[in-house]
């Protein structure tokens, strides 16, 4: 069963329940105003009349007969036949003209016998006529003498009851109608979102992830379709990155094992003994090599960072000797850009964290500084120790970041030239191990004006008596 029918099932069985005792609650007071009503009406008439017949008439089991005419007209009631019956239960007289026979068989007579009033509803036996019977006895000295009984007929009253319940049903029958069609609409202002919902996550799971919840909905359905528009604005972007970092690793893999293969295929058609080919073409091999070794190490990274088991051993080092062999480690691609690197300070700091991980990260920062700057310029590297942070920055005089993308930077995949070397994890990595080191890594640039980034550490207590 749908939700849709769940809920018109759910809210037309309460309010059917709810319907039918009400409706239950007005029958039953209903009934018992009309026909207990009528039973008291004649009730109180009869132990009035036999209370003035007793007392004012002297009525005895000698004198009955002769007050027959004068109870007759004194006591009648329109609308109902009254009748007076002798000790033994056997009718002496009828305002309706009628005599019965049997009449002692009905149960208020037998109660009004045995000095009670008594009161009868059902069916005559004979006419099977639906009526109300009050029956009294007249005492004499706590002897009962006679009866004085009043029966009128309920088959009005059963009309009338009969109608007022028809018209109790039908009103019900149109409330339970008014609200299935307000319930149909509401289930349908609960149901259309779920199928948009449904249909929009159908599409996600196919791959159509460029889909969107566009219907305008409120309440909790609004925060779920801007969730669903988010996570498929999400899944579409991890989609756009993982063609992208296919297409990117595939380019950065491709190019150095052409080198290699050709390189290796020109130095065995070659001929080995000429010094400088061999020489040549082993450096640009051994290169390449380097460089697969290098994006390869970045997807063990990525791998680890993916996975969240990336782990950091921190050891004091010297990190103006590590800063040096970094800045070595780049001499030749320094020198062949014509770049000059400037050190605001060179004193010797004792850093405790993991060298390996701090290395990966100046090689990155460095590298990007290198790559990103203009031919014939200076790259500034300033490092400090204070009493609570370790700070170290790379400023460059390169092209410099749209500031619309600086927030993008360190980010998976990310790079802000698609022709540029490396599959865009560098940086993204780099933050990693800072904030694992618990600092953070910054990036400020200026389009045509330079970028400056550096990370900052906070330092252990060792360190902190160091510095003062």
């Amino acid at each position: 069963m749908g939700i849709k029918r769940r809920l018109l099932f759910q809210n037309l069985t309460i309010i059917s329940l709810t319907i039918a005792l009400l409706l239950g609650i007005l029958i039953s007071g209903i009934y018992h105003y009309y026909y207990n009503g009528t039973a008291d009406i004649l009730k109180n008439h009869a132990i009035n009349s036999a209370q003035f017949a007793d007392r004012y008439m002297n009525i005895s089991t000698y004198t009955l007969r002769s007050h027959l005419s004068e109870i007759q007209n004194n006591f009648s009631l329109p609308q109902a036949e009254m009748q007076i019956l002798d000790a033994n239960g056997d009718l002496l007289s009828s305002s309706s003209g009628f005599q019965h026979d049997h009449t002692s068989q009905f149960k208020d007579i037998e109660e009004a016998l045995h000095l009670e009033s008594g009161t009868w509803m059902g069916h005559h036996p004979i006419t099977q006529e639906h009526i109300l019977a009050v029956s009294v006895p007249l005492m004499e000295e706590k002897k009962t003498v006679g009866v004085l009984r009043f029966v009128t007929s309920l088959e009005p009253l059963d009309d009338n009851f009969r109608t007022i319940i028809g018209t109790l049903f039908i009103i019900g029958l149109i409330i339970l109608i008014i609200v299935f069609l307000v319930s149909k609409a509401f289930a349908r202002n609960i149901i259309t979102p779920v199928v948009e919902l449904t249909e929009v996550s159908q599409k996600l799971a196919m791959g159509k992830l460029e889909t969107q919840v566009v219907g305008t909905y409120k309440d909790e359905f609004q925060t779920l379709s801007k969730s669903f528009n988010e996570m498929a604005k999400e899944l579409l972007k991890t989609q756009q990155m993982k063609n992208q970092f296919i297409s990117s690793i595939s380019h950065e893999l491709r190019t150095p094992l052409t080198s290699i293969k050709g390189w290796s295929e020109t130095l065995l058609a070659g001929d080995l003994r000429n010094v400088n080919e061999t020489e040549t073409g082993l450096t640009i091999i051994s290169n390449e090599t380097n460089r697969l070794i290098g994006l390869v190490e970045e997807l063990l990274d990525f791998s680890r960072y993916s996975k969240n088991t990336f782990q950091i051993f921190p050891s004091l080092f010297s990190f103006d000797s590590l800063l040096k062999q970094v800045i070595l480690q780049f001499d030749k691609k320094i020198k062949s850009r014509n770049l000059t690197i400037v050190f605001e300070n060179e004193e010797p700091i004792e850093l405790k964290a993991d060298e390996n991980r701090i290395r990966q990260v100046l090689i990155n920062l460095v590298d990007n500084a290198i790559k990103y700057s203009d031919t014939n310029t200076t790259i500034t590297i300033h490092y400090e120790l204070s009493h609570r942070f370790f700070y170290f920055g790379v400023v460059d005089e390169g092209k410099g970041i749209e500031e619309n993308q600086i927030h993008n930077v360190s980010e998976l995949f990310f790079k802000v030239d698609e022709n540029s070397e490396g599959a865009g994890l560098g940086l993204a990595i780099s933050k990693h191990i800072i904030e694992l080191h618990h600092g953070k890594l910054f990036i400020e640039s200026k389009k045509g004006i330079g970028t400056r980034a550096g990370f900052k550490l906070p330092i252990s207590p060792i360190q902190q008596a160091d510095a003062k």
